[in-house]
């Protein structure tokens, strides 16, 4: 059996710019701090609960406590309802991945999702998007802060939900730098999805195979069997 695991935004769903001004604001508002800016690639390891450690250390020069992280979370999902009641700003899909997910599990492929958000907001987005995820095994940075470890994670649920069973092969599917950097560390292929520059820019890093979406289910197949572990990049 071939598991495909996906990373969630940028590849399953589509709204950064919606999701990190929401996460700014619940950190802003659940804890009582200013001026909160997300650094993402300045960051160790890029996932929610790092870049919460990150921000609150910064500014008061301690880590957040368990509470204070459930706040932010519960907050941050206030705050994306919110904008769809009063704006119908939403969680879309990438095109076609619902419909992707799907036709992968007919098609007899084990599914997982290894995610650098919060289960809790994750979740949320996935419903909002309309992406089918209540059945797939899947590990968010709750488990870990390091996205080889929520990979590992997601294998481990994986293989625990088909019975045990050790996968032939696995391809990753992600959209940006820190997917090409975990997938080469794990050894694992990498499909990179998106387009136009950003297409590029994973091919630069040594994405071998870069699709813009998922609306064309049988080069996305093909995809699947033809790529490679990432290619080190020169020097």
């Amino acid at each position: 059996m071939k598991l495909v695991m996906f990373d969630m935004d940028g590849t399953l769903t589509d709204s950064f710019a919606f999701d990190y001004n929401c996460y700014v604001l619940a950190i802003e508002r659940a804890l009582n701090l200013t001026g909160v800016v997300a650094e993402w690639e300045s960051y160790p390891h890029t996932s929610s609960s790092c870049c919460l450690e990150e921000i609150v250390r910064r500014h008061r020069g301690h880590v957040p406590t368990a509470a204070e992280s459930r706040a932010v979370q519960a907050r941050m999902v206030e705050h994306m309802k919110e904008l769809h009641r009063q704006h119908g700003r939403c969680t879309a899909e990438i095109p076609g991945a619902a419909a992707c997910l799907r036709a992968l599990q007919e098609a007899g492929y084990a599914v997982a999702i290894a995610s650098g958000d919060w289960e809790a907001t994750a979740r949320h987005k996935l419903t909002t998007a309309r992406i089918p995820h209540e059945a797939i095994p899947a590990a968010f940075c709750d488990v870990s802060h390091v996205r080889i470890e929520i990979m590992r994670t997601a294998l481990a649920r994986a293989a625990a939900h088909h019975g045990g069973v050790k996968f032939d092969r696995i391809v990753y599917i992600g959209d940006a730098a820190w997917d090409v950097r975990a997938c080469r560390e794990l050894g694992w292929p990498l499909v990179g999805v998106g387009h136009g520059p950003h297409a590029g820019k994973l091919r630069a890093l040594g994405t071998t195979h870069v699709i813009p979406d998922y609306t064309r289910l049988e080069p996305f197949l093909a995809a699947l069997d033809a790529a490679a572990v990432p290619i080190a990049q020169a020097g």
